[in-house]
């Protein structure tokens, strides 16, 4: 008896066991939506193979996720406060595992377009919901820091184990595998937060900018098919010049609306601080850059230089590696220096390594590419957080969660663009000299970063 008295002793409380399951469940589907973006690279060649797609069906791959998460983050955060995290959440949640079976089975690449789009969807209602259950779970401040920094430890995680676990099992499992592991991952998150989690307190929200939301995809969707189709069918293409106008109409309709409704999505009021401006594009070029790149490098290691999808994720490893070294030891170990400090040096390295990138020019010249790109990646990581911060620096604590919202918005929007841009580039030049062009952009919007920081960030 006495033994189990004590094991009873030394065992959590059931409310803290809870809180531990409810952290899990919330990390399982951070996890989940992060590592299929960066597993899927590494799977791309493969998917092309098997149902005979163009590069500009790869990029519809990558950004008919993206689109439909940048641009519904902000409308899943009002509808979360309205219906309740926890909720939204596990529906999210549970499309997302669903749409990852539908990706698994698709017969053919439309099938598989609409599935990620609607997957896309799913993983915009799983991302803001995740720390509103962990500010639930964990009440304590203390408490709460530390769970926070287990999700964001989550995260890197992904980023490391995204190119590997894709390389391996594309090559030893087929490119469907990385699809199906999202299935008995996501079950048993959504049966952690069933169980666990508590549902976040309900609040009376202004109603939801449906025309401002509708005009935001129309707008971003367009523009990007525009320049997806631009590298696959030319620039004169009628198809792709009424993309294009139809894409800027949309944007221009969407400025025009958020100028005018009473709660607007996206307020443009924010943007008249400088320093939140700067933050904001800076977050979207360094989204272009980093993992507009990340898209390019395994696309043209598995097709130009006959890579293997687990070798193909080996040389992209070190990228992975380092960005998570750089956001979560670095950026803390040098946040004394100051976000300006950080975002300008981290900037920089960025910048080198990507020049070194330039000198790979063939397969015996791999060491360029995976050193010089790790850099890119060592850079990125010093850097991102401190973008963040830059942003939050600049708005009053109320609108903390709005400013977050709108700045990982835009970066979503880097990634969908940068995608888009490189990819037609690399379409339209061909491997070798569309790598070159692209690592130079690359470059460019690294020293924008670095200009705009030290421009307009104050510390």
């Amino acid at each position: 008896m006495g033994t189990v008295d004590q094991e009873r002793a030394a065992a959590p409380p059931r409310s803290a066991r809870a809180a531990t399951y409810a952290l899990f469940s919330v990390c399982l589907g951070y996890f989940m939506v992060l590592l299929d973006g960066s597993a899927l690279n590494i799977a791309l060649p493969s998917i092309q193979q098997d149902i005979q797609g163009s590069l500009a069906t790869l990029q519809w791959l990558v950004n008919i996720y993206t689109i439909p998460l940048a641009c519904l983050l902000l409308s899943a955060g009002v509808l979360a406060d309205r219906a309740g995290s926890r909720r939204v959440f596990m529906i999210a949640l549970a499309g997302f595992v669903l749409m990852s079976l539908a990706c698994a089975l698709s017969i053919d690449a439309r099938m598989l377009i609409i599935c990620r789009a609607l997957q896309g969807i799913s993983a915009a209602g799983v991302l803001p919901t995740t720390l509103a259950i962990i500010a639930r779970s964990y009440p304590v401040l203390a408490d709460r820091a530390k769970a926070i920094t287990a999700w964001g430890a989550t995260g890197g995680i992904a980023l490391v184990l995204g190119p590997i676990g894709g390389g391996w099992l594309t090559q030893a499992l087929g490119w469907r595998a990385i699809f199906l592991v999202n299935v008995p991952v996501g079950l048993l998150a959504l049966w952690l937060s069933f169980r666990y989690a508590k549902e976040t307190e309900r609040r009376a929200v202004a109603s939801y900018d449906l025309l401002g939301q509708v005009t935001a995809i129309a707008g971003l969707g367009l523009t990007v098919a525009a320049l997806i189709e631009g590298g696959a069918r030319g620039w004169d293409d009628r198809i792709t010049l009424l993309l294009g106008a139809g894409g800027l109409l949309a944007l221009g309709l969407f400025v025009y609306v958020e100028n005018r409704v009473q709660s607007p999505m996206l307020p443009l009021r924010m943007f008249r601080a400088p320093a939140f401006t700067a933050a904001v594009v800076a977050g979207f070029a360094y989204q272009f850059g980093a993992f507009g790149l990340q898209f390019i490098v395994a696309i043209f290691v598995e097709e130009a230089w006959g890579y293997s999808p687990v070798r193909a994720g080996v040389l992209l490893l070190p990228f992975a590696i380092l960005l998570t070294i750089g956001t979560s030891l670095l950026n803390r170990r040098w946040k004394t220096r100051g976000m300006r400090w950080l975002l300008v040096n981290g900037a920089l390295i960025a910048t080198a390594g990507t020049l070194a990138c330039l000198a790979a020019s063939a397969p015996s010249s791999w060491p360029a590419l995976a050193i010089g790109f790790a850099f890119t990646g060592l850079g990125g990581g010093i850097l991102a957080p401190s973008i963040n911060g830059a942003a939050l620096a600049e708005v009053d604590n109320q609108f903390a969660g709005l400013a977050s919202g709108v700045l990982n918005t835009f970066r979503q929007m880097g990634l969908a663009i940068g995608v888009a841009v490189l990819g037609a580039v690399l379409s339209t030049a061909g491997p070798a000299t569309g790598l070159r062009i692209d690592l130079v952009i690359g470059i460019v919007c690294f020293l924008a970063v670095a200009g705009l920081a030290a421009r307009y960030i104050r510390r």
